[in-house]
């Protein structure tokens, strides 16, 4: 007797040994996993449409869910758990059932793919093709012959599908993606290439093009395309510069776009956004003279209005570009000094010489103490100063005014003048952001003066008020701080155990450093004298008193030189050294870290720090290089390392 399709069905579900994905806390009750992402909901309302028949109701009358759908649900999830016969019988009897049904169809043909059964799933595209002879079911059989490894059978039914309709871009469309499904990427572009010519359409497919262009190394024609498509809507410039930038890593990529883009400039200098794609590549080359030229035509372009070379000049500064981003900057003041984007452009300008003197460790003060030039530090001042006489009235104005009490408060040490400013930003804009950094920075002067007690209250006021945020948990840390000058270790610990572990990176990893000290460096007796001593140390650092410092630190290693702390209380003596102006002995104490505790966690750190006083040294650049490969050699997996790459390049010239 022949059995049906629903006859073998229920034979399965009868038989034992067929797997069940049953819910053993909901009798009778069959949980199915949902059909695969890619599916969704267009197989789901293809498949329901395509299915006929009276609706199936249970005893009570209540419609169900038609069985077809849920079996090939039950198909789909044994695909995905790798159970391909039990996918594959569900799936031959649901298309003998329905073969008109597209979800089947392509279900079936993936599970036969899936194993490899390539003749069964050429076998479905054929009888298919026998009733519609379409692009997309020649494409099908296509991929299948490609997978077998027969190329060139491939490629010729790929070309009969091209055939079906030579001159409907649609047509090209569907070959496209089945190109691209087994990364056929030349030949993609060759067919798109046909389709332009097929169709009489020269700019069809531009961005698929550009794309298959660039990932199949043929950079100058990828960037062809990408001008092309900027030529017809200067809106898609963000958009070039994403793709083209997901390529530029490689040097021949960058050398042939730039090659592109400077002969289409040339053509047509009046262009924007040729110019503007032009300037961005040549940041991305780290051509930066050449990046503000074609960035200084762009602004003059678009009316000169100074935003461009703002932007450019912000760009250069990250880059450490310092003297194409200072001339950008002083541009733009000079030129547009009443357009919208001067007030920014002076703040940003002085921001970026407190950038480029931190970088080359520019010191206002002498070793005895005494004045100095100090050009970007006096060059930041000057230029915030500025902004304050010309835009009392600016919404950067009670930032700007901050700044110059951290520039006196961290740079030039006058507390009194700090403090005198930052009660002004706290009583004059409250409720802004630089009014909680000012009152931050109170606490910290407290500190400075000897006044903790006072430091506490403004600190636990300002957690109180706040409630959340990173200068909330920076508080928290500083009054940890507080409690470890103090020797209070407990509280100091508590304190750290509830600092968010998601905030700032800095204060994050600052709390781990103390709690890490704390539990590990306590005793050798009950008074906890050596943490003691390291802690007297940290506070007469914050409070610039580097002789009481550097007593702490040496009385620690004289009176316990063996107890856990020692490496530690060298590297802050390092420090202290590096931070008073006394380099040499700065050099020499970071340097021996490394031979006295090689097993150290901060060994790394001192030979990186060792190497960077020589390299702000004039005349000791070799020495440098040599300290920074001696550190990629002993210690490969710091996490000093790429740091450490980056710094012999530019010690050597090579560029960062």
């Amino acid at each position: 007797m022949k059995h049906t399709a629903q006859d073998r069905n229920i034979k399965r579900w009868s038989d034992p040994s067929f797997p069940r994905l049953c819910s053993a806390d909901i009798p009778m009750q069959c949980t199915f996993l949902p059909i695969r992402s890619w599916v969704g909901a267009v197989v789901l309302t293809a498949l329901t449409g395509a299915l006929t028949g009276a609706p199936v109701f249970d005893a009570a009358g209540q419609q169900q869910e038609n069985p077809q759908i849920v079996r090939f649900r039950l198909a789909d999830t044994f695909l995905r758990s790798g159970q391909f016969d039990q996918a594959i019988g569900l799936l031959e009897d649901l298309y003998e059932e329905a073969p008109q049904n597209d979800a089947f169809y392509q279900k079936l043909k993936e599970a036969y793919e899936n194993v490899k059964r390539y003749e069964e799933a050429a076998a479905l595209v054929k009888a298919r093709l026998a009733d519609t002879r379409s692009a997309t079911l020649l494409s099908d059989l296509a991929r299948i012959r490609y997978l077998q490894g027969n190329e060139q059978e491939a490629h010729a039914t790929w070309q009969e599908a091209v055939e079906t309709a030579p001159t409907d871009p649609n047509t090209y469309r569907v070959v496209y993606r089945s190109l691209l499904g087994v990364r056929q990427f030349e030949h993609a572009v060759l067919l798109l290439e046909q389709a332009r010519s097929a169709t009489g359409q020269p700019a069809l497919f531009r961005v698929e093009l550009a794309y298959l262009c660039s990932i199949s190394g043929l950079h100058e024609k990828a960037a062809a395309e990408y001008l092309a498509l900027l030529k017809e809507n200067d809106q898609h410039l963000s958009f070039v510069r994403s793709r083209l930038g997901s390529f530029l890593e490689e040097k021949e990529a960058l050398a042939s776009s730039l090659a592109v883009v400077q002969d289409a400039v040339r053509t047509d200098p009046l262009y924007r956004a040729w110019r503007e794609l032009l300037g961005w590549l040549y940041v991305e080359a780290e051509d930066f003279g050449n990046a503000l030229g074609e960035y200084r035509a762009v602004d003059g372009l678009e009316g000169g209005q100074g935003h461009m070379l703002f932007e450019f000049a912000h760009t250069a500064a990250d880059a450490g570009a310092w003297n194409k981003a200072s001339e950008a900057y002083r541009e733009v003041l000079a030129r547009y000094p009443d357009a919208p984007a001067a007030p920014r452009t002076l703040a940003a300008f002085g921001a970026m010489h407190m950038r480029w003197a931190a970088e080359i460790g520019e010191r206002p003060f002498d070793e005895s103490g005494d004045r100095i030039s100090a050009s970007h530090y006096d060059e930041a001042l000057a230029a915030y100063q500025t902004f304050l006489q010309q835009y009392p009235n600016h919404e950067l104005y009670p930032d700007v005014l901050h700044r110059i009490g951290r520039l006196q408060q961290d740079v030039f040490f006058d507390t009194g003048s700090a403090e005198t400013i930052f009660l002004q930003v706290v009583a004059a804009f409250p409720n802004t952001r630089a009014a909680d950094q000012a009152a931050f920075d109170l606490a910290g002067i407290a500190i400075i003066h000897g006044q903790l007690d006072d430091a506490r209250l403004r600190f636990g006021r300002l957690i109180e008020r706040l409630r959340t945020g990173d200068l909330v948990e920076q508080a928290r840390f500083n009054l940890a701080s507080i409690h470890m000058f103090a020797g209070e270790f407990d509280a100091a610990q508590s304190l750290v155990d509830v600092i968010d572990a998601h905030t700032s990176t800095d204060v994050s990893n600052d709390a781990i450093a103390l709690k890490i000290l704390l539990l590990e460096n306590r005793g050798p007796d009950s008074l906890d004298m050596p943490l003691r001593r390291y802690a007297s140390a940290l506070l007469a650092r914050e409070q610039r008193r580097p002789l009481a410092a550097l007593d702490s630190v040496d009385a620690l290693l004289s009176m316990y030189p063996s107890h856990a702390l020692a490496d530690e209380a060298r590297f802050l003596r390092g420090e202290i050294l590096r931070a008073a102006g006394r380099r040499q002995e700065a050099y020499e104490t970071f340097a021996e870290i490394p031979l006295m505790y090689p097993a150290s966690f901060l060994a790394d750190r001192a030979l990186f720090e060792a190497a960077g006083i020589l390299s702000d040294e004039s005349g000791r650049k070799e020495e440098a290089i040599a300290a920074y490969r001696r550190l990629l050699s002993e210690y490969p997996g710091s996490l000093f390392a790429d740091k450490a790459r980056d710094h012999i390049r530019r010690l050597r010239g090579d560029g960062v």
